[in-house]
């Protein structure tokens, strides 16, 4: 009897172990959801987005005016106070998936006290806010990075605003949202890809230009007959196409004056496009621009953007002819015939 009744309070002694376990444990799981999200960033939606707005942190001159997206049909404009142009095509989607990919590590902290030291406070981190029209999809302070060499780990943190948790994640988001504004712009002068390329047209002071274009047999030819040398017209043709890395010139205005230089690319699969080269000073030599990034203005001078775009018609049948290295551009010399 006494064994029986050993049994049956052990039985229950189990029991009420067991619910204390499991009520533990659901009380436990309640408190994780509240402090601590696997998925902390919404899904945006790409096609319904068309704004965004990057707040930089404050540095010892001030607080920055921020970069301001605007999508105008399927092309994104970026702008910074009174300088605007083309955003990078990629910029906007960019962003989107670097926060969409957010995972957190781990809970940095959920003490608003602790905002000052992760750098998620409103002077210290990066705010970025994704925008469907006038409704915020999404605001999220991004702030301090950390690199944990033995680990071989990066780590940035942020906060959703609005909220106290601290979340530390995988990655360099911290970095890449601190881009300068002109990381942001887009570059791009130049049409599609070289070998789309069908007919180039050199407009040069003294009538000193000249057209080469696209045989039956899709070899290159002058206009006057002439046949370049064929390895260094596809270099330079290469080279002229790969130009979209130029150096912005802001608050240059072409208004009443004309180019110096002209280059007209025709092709398939895209329309033609003119690029301009105007007289500027001394720092930049020229200010070159293209009808497919209007608006925006790049220096001729740095990176030898001018001598690369405008090369002179006798550089076509150096059989030696290859791209050479920035600081040793075709001469501008040879332009001023």
């Amino acid at each position: 009897m006494i064994k029986k009744i050993g049994n049956t309070g052990l039985l229950i002694i189990l029991v009420a172990l067991l619910g204390v376990f499991f009520i533990a444990r659901y009380i436990s799981n309640k408190k994780g959801e509240n402090t601590f999200q696997t998925a902390i960033i919404p899904k945006i939606d790409s096609a319904r987005m068309n704004g965004m707005v990057i707040f930089q942190r404050a540095t010892k001159t001030g607080i920055p005016k921020p970069f301001v997206f605007t999508r105008k049909g399927k092309e994104w404009y970026v702008s910074q106070g009174d300088v605007s142009g083309l955003a990078d095509p990629r910029a906007a989607q960019y962003m989107v998936s670097q926060l969409e990919q957010i995972s957190p590590d781990r809970l940095g902290s959920n003490d608003p006290k602790d905002w000052k030291q992760f750098n998620v406070n409103d002077s210290l981190g990066t705010r970025v806010v994704l925008l469907y029209d006038k409704d915020t999809a999404l605001d999220v302070l991004v702030g301090r990075f950390s690199y944990m060499p033995q680990q071989k780990k990066s780590i940035s943190y942020l906060r959703i605003s609005g909220q106290k948790e601290v979340y530390a994640v995988d990655g360099f988001l911290s970095m890449n949202v601190a881009n300068e504004f002109d990381n942001w712009r887009d570059r791009k002068i130049m049409p599609g890809d070289y070998p789309s390329w069908t007919k180039l047209t050199y407009t040069y002071p003294n009538d000193s230009g000249f057209v080469i274009q696209k045989d039956s047999s899709n070899n290159w030819m002058f206009n006057d007959g002439k046949r370049p040398d064929s390895l260094a017209a596809l270099n330079i043709i290469k080279d002229v196409s790969s130009q979209n890395y130029g150096v912005f010139v802001n608050n240059f205005d072409s208004n009443g004056k004309q180019p110096l230089f002209t280059l007209k690319a025709e092709g398939k699969d895209f329309s033609p496009v003119l690029i301009k080269a105007y007289a500027a000073d001394t720092a930049n030599k020229y200010v070159i621009s293209s009808t497919m990034n209007r608006g925006s203005f790049f220096s001729g001078k740095k990176n030898g953007l001018f001598s690369k775009v405008f090369p002179s018609k006798k550089t076509f049948f150096r059989k030696d002819f290859s791209p050479l290295p920035k600081s040793h551009l075709a001469p501008v010399s040879v332009h001023k015939k």
